[in-house]
């Protein structure tokens, strides 16, 4: 797409676009810096936009201009009507698996299962050997918890010294640990909900990807500030939230999107956390996940912007 030019008023671009789609021009209106932009799709098109607009910046109440809203519309349904057609018999491999609600949320469900089964293994962290030992980011001495037992950290100055010997999966495993049922339900929910979102419209390599950025850079951070002795998803929660906050903030037309009251109740959890009131909390792993999520949803706009000159 290409940036045709900036109007003040919101419903002159609107009518405009119009306009250009009645000349089989399409074209994108949305909210920029100083007014509202109008991006034409196809370079092959710009100079006849721009001859376009010049006409129109002329004289925008000319009644060839006055009737055009009904002329896009027309076109817009003809087209849902035929994509719609197409759809019923056309598949897409990179995101039939995890459309919402289609049954087929391949990397979500993988990670709700392993999750699941790390919790069955352990008793939630209650029964930690043997499995978990092996999943902590670094070296921890088990000591169960419980019954005014603790899991207690062993000497981790050395730094990830298990990790530099190959035992890479530890970076991604501490989020399959979770202390109680309570923790592990609250996070699967919410995995489910958000995980759903995003395979579905971004597929489930995008999906896998920002998972394993998300549980890695969390977890170094997390290990660097306050030693090994955490677990669970929060932190690939909370990517996968900012993720879909930035998509629908700044690129709505993807559909990538959550209500405003998910939004709230998320950000509000994490302050929340970060008081205490609720207990020992991971509050890096939520802040660094929060981060790699709000980064990967607002760079592929950042750099949109950035190849148009913005």
């Amino acid at each position: 797409m290409r940036l045709l030019s900036s109007l003040t008023e919101e419903a002159l671009a609107r009518r405009f676009a119009d306009h250009l789609l009645a000349l089989g021009i399409d074209s994108t209106v949305e909210q920029g810096r100083s007014g509202h932009d109008v991006w034409v799709h196809h370079d092959d098109h710009l100079d006849r936009a721009r001859q376009e607009l010049e006409a129109f910046l002329a004289s925008p109440d000319d009644p060839r201009y006055q009737h055009v809203a009904k002329a896009a519309s027309g076109i817009r349904a003809a087209r849902e009507k035929r994509f719609r057609r197409l759809r019923q018999n056309f598949t897409d491999v990179r995101t039939s698996w995890g459309a919402p609600g289609g049954g087929g949320q391949t990397v979500t469900l993988l990670l709700i299962v392993l999750s699941g089964i790390v919790g069955a293994a352990s008793n939630f962290a209650k029964k930690p050997e043997p499995l978990l030992p092996w999943l902590q980011i670094a070296s921890v001495e088990m000591r169960g918890v419980g019954d005014g037992q603790h899991v207690g950290p062993a000497p981790w100055h050395r730094g990830l010294e298990q990790v530099r010997r190959g035992q890479v999966w530890r970076l991604v495993t501490p989020i399959f640990v979770h202390i109680g049922v309570l923790h592990f339900v609250f996070n699967m929910f919410w995995l489910w909900d958000l995980g759903r979102i995003i395979e579905g419209r971004k597929g489930p390599l995008l999906m896998a990807g920002l998972v394993l950025a998300a549980a890695a850079v969390p977890n170094l951070l997390q290990y660097a500030w306050a030693g090994p002795d955490f677990g669970g998803m929060s932190g690939v929660l909370y990517a996968l939230f900012g993720y879909i906050w930035m998509k629908g903030r700044f690129q709505p037309h993807e559909q990538v999107r959550i209500g405003q009251s998910a939004v709230t109740i998320l950000l509000l959890w994490l302050v929340l956390c970060m008081t205490g009131l609720v207990g020992p909390v991971a509050n890096v792993a939520h802040v660094a996940g929060l981060a790699v999520g709000v980064a990967a949803g607002y760079a592929p706009y950042a750099w949109q912007r950035l190849r148009r000159g913005r």
